[in-house]
This record gives structure tokens, C-alpha cells and sequence, in this order.
């Protein structure tokens, strides 16, 4: 008779040992490297795997609507709407050396831009930021310059607030204090007189200079700043002022209310050469103007090779009533003088912008501009058109 039960038992110590032969043979999986989360620089970094550099994604979606009045242009269509969307992509690395944190930051911006017109659609992509941070030096692109100072929060443009190609220092000093000295590519800055062929001949013999003191306190913070331009070649035989400079000084004072955030701010700047050392690119552009009332104003020379003299003084106030909801009212006032030049008369322009955002949940942004400008053109009767509003609704969101 058959014992079963020994059968049973000898069959599955067999199949152990079969299947123990054939799992020696099979290949070990390797463990599996999880991301890990990496707190040393703050929220949203985490290790590239098998490597000790942290790493951040972020970006910004973001879509300004905006109606103007018509104002000091050959445009017969009247009042204007136009929209204004972005999108934005970063990543930033960074790790810890030897000499301190080493960083590299890139962003990427794409731009679809109806400017006012079915006809003058555009779209762009282009790098808005890439630099490497090491042992205090900067290299590369910045969405800001070092020299400029921005307390503000506008949807027009106002003071200096420039993308650069840069290489800098910066050494802290302690105790809040903080101080840059540099250089930066001139094509990003310089506005040359245009000759007559309509072509701009800018001559770049050396880069622009800037230096920059900051202070950080609790109170708030401080700023002030030169830059030094070489004006020579750009468009003139024998110039007369062939060096541009600059300065500017800014204070920004933190309000005692409950939500962080609210401050008073005042800011000046005078140039002789430097023009976009005292207004950014887009100065005159908060108004579409045409090129002879806008745009082609701005020049760091006048048709006699002399420096441009200008200057600007503004002004403002951010309010948090909550975490939530914040408004802003910013002023500037800029003057431009020439010498005895008339083929680009001197002009002055105000520019008042009034704005509240409202963030309804976290990273979303939507807000709602009012802007003011007031242009007088020596020589040039605007008429009603001196004076122009526009109105921007904003919504943006950022991850």
C-alpha cells in the first residue's frame, strides 16, 4: 500500500530544492533609489538621484488683458484692447561645496503678444534667466540687473528694471549690508542716437560698469547705485561726451500692520549719457506711443553728441489687509533735457499706477490695474491726447 503522506512530504522537499536551484541562477534586482526631499534651500527641492545637488522646478503661467486710450499716435482706430500671456519654466540646481553653495539657475520664457492689433500678433520664445552662482561671483543672465532697485509691485514699467548679460561680485559685509560691483553687456542697455539710414550704430569698446551698496534691516531696506557707459562710436564722428553715467538711491520702509508685507518706498535717479539706468525698456511703453512720441524719445545722446541729462523721482505704497489681499499705489516723474538739439525734443511724462491683487487660494494670482500718464513734449501740441488712463486685468499662477 502506498503511503501518501510520505509522497506528499518527498514531492514538496523536491520542489524546494528545485526551486531554490533556480532562484541561485536568477540575476538580483538592484535596490530602488526613491527622490529625497532636500530641505537645505527651502521648499520644493529635491536630490537629483545619485548625486548630492538639489534641484527645483517651478514656472509661471500668466495672461494680462488690457484696454487703453488712444493717445499721441497716427492710429485712427480709437481706444485699444490687447492681451499679453507668458509662460514661464525654472529650474534651479544647487549643491554645497567646499567654497560654499554652488548654484544654476535657468528660466525659459515663452510670450504670445497681440500688442494692440489683429495684424502685429507675435510670438517668442527666449531666455529670460541663466547664470551660475559660485564663492560670490555671478555669470550670465539676469532678469534684473544687480545695480537696479525694485520695492515696488507694478504692472507698468517705472524705474530701471532691466534683463542683463552680467559678470559680478557681491560682498556681504555683514550686518545686512551688501555690496555688487560689475559689469554688464551694453547692447542690453544702450539707446544710441539712430543716423540717418535708420540704423542704429552702437559700438560696444567696453562693457558698462555698475556698482551697488544694499542694506537689509528689519525696518526695511537701502539701496544705492552708479553705472558708467562708453558712449563714444554710437553713431557719432568726434563726440563730445563720450562717458554716460548714472545713479540712483532707494528706501523702502516696512508699515507696522497686521499682514507682513505693507511699506512706503521713494526712489531717484539722474543721468547724464545712461538713459535706461533711470527708466527700464518699457518706460515709455506703458502707452503704446508711436516711435516719434514713445519709444524714440529715449536716446542717451542728442544729434550734437552731448549727453542726455534726465532724471526721475517716484514714489509709493503697498497695504496687506490680509494674507490674501494687497494694494499698491506707485508715482514716477521723469524729465528729459537735451542741449539745443531739436530734431528730438525735451519732454517729461508722469506715470501714476493704482492696483489690488487677491490670491483666492495658494499661487493663484488675479488682479486689477488703473494707470495714469501725462506726456508734454516741448514744441508738440498733444492736445487731449496728453493725457491718457488704461486699465490691465491680470491673472497668474505660479507652481
Amino acid at each position: 500500500m502506498i503511503n501518501y503522506k510520505s509522497l506528499i512530504i518527498g514531492a514538496g522537499l523536491a520542489s524546494v530544492a528545485v526551486s531554490g536551484s533556480f532562484a541561485a541562477d536568477l540575476p538580483m534586482a538592484e535596490p530602488v533609489e526613491y527622490v529625497k526631499v532636500c530641505d537645505t534651500y527651502g521648499k520644493g527641492y529635491f536630490y537629483i538621484p545619485g548625486t548630492d545637488t538639489c534641484l527645483k522646478i517651478g514656472g509661471l503661467v500668466r495672461m494680462d488683458s488690457k484696454w487703453e486710450e488712444d493717445g499721441a499716435t497716427d492710429d485712427e482706430e480709437g481706444d485699444d484692447f490687447y492681451t499679453d500671456v507668458r509662460g514661464r519654466l525654472q529650474v534651479d540646481a544647487r549643491s554645497e561645496t567646499e567654497w560654499g553653495t554652488l548654484r544654476s539657475f535657468i528660466e525659459f520664457e515663452g510670450r504670445s503678444d497681440s500688442n494692440g492689433g489683429y495684424d502685429d500678433g507675435a510670438s517668442s520664445v527666449n531666455v529670460r534667466q541663466a547664470f551660475v552662482q559660485f564663492a560670490g561671483f555671478t555669470a550670465g543672465r539676469l532678469s534684473r540687473s544687480l545695480y537696479d532697485f525694485v520695492p515696488y509691485k507694478t504692472i507698468g514699467d517705472l524705474f530701471s528694471d532691466e534683463q542683463v548679460n552680467t559678470f559680478a561680485y557681491t560682498a556681504s559685509l555683514g550686518g545686512g549690508f551688501e555690496f555688487n560691483i560689475g559689469m554688464e553687456d551694453k547692447y542690453f542697455r544702450a539707446r544710441p542716437f539712430d543716423l540717418d539710414d535708420g540704423e542704429s550704430d552702437l559700438d560696444q569698446v567696453w562693457p558698462n560698469g555698475i556698482a551697488s551698496l544694499v542694506v537689509k534691516q528689519a525696518w526695511g531696506d537701502a539701496k544705492i547705485s552708479a553705472a558708467v557707459q562708453d558712449n563714444e562710436g554710437d553713431g557719432f564722428e568726434g563726440i563730445e561726451d563720450s562717458i554716460g553715467w548714472a545713479v540712483q538711491a532707494g528706501l523702502s520702509v516696512n508699515l507696522p500692520t497686521e499682514a507682513k508685507g505693507s511699506k512706503v518706498w521713494v526712489q531717484a535717479a539722474y543721468t547724464e549719457g545712461a538713459t535706461s539706468y533711470i527708466g527700464g525698456e518699457d518706460f515709455s511703453g506703458n502707452f503704446r506711443n508711436d516711435p516719434d512720441f514713445g519709444g524714440g524719445l529715449l536716446r542717451d545722446q542728442d544729434e550734437n553728441g552731448e549727453n542726455v541729462e534726465a532724471f526721475s523721482v517716484g514714489g509709493g505704497v503697498a497695504y496687506f489687509w490680509n494674507k490674501s489681499i494687497n494694494s499698491h499705489v506707485s508715482v514716477i516723474y521723469s524729465d528729459f533735457d537735451r542741449s539745443d538739439a531739436t530734431a528730438i525734443p525735451d519732454f517729461n511724462v508722469l506715470f501714476v499706477e493704482a492696483s489690488t491683487f487677491w490670491s483666492p487660494v495658494s499661487n493663484l494670482e488675479l488682479g486689477l490695474a488703473l494707470q495714469y500718464q501725462n506726456l508734454e513734449i516741448e514744441g508738440v501740441d498733444l492736445g487731449e491726447d496728453e493725457d491718457q488712463f488704461a486699465g490691465v486685468l491680470r491673472v497668474a499662477r505660479t507652481f
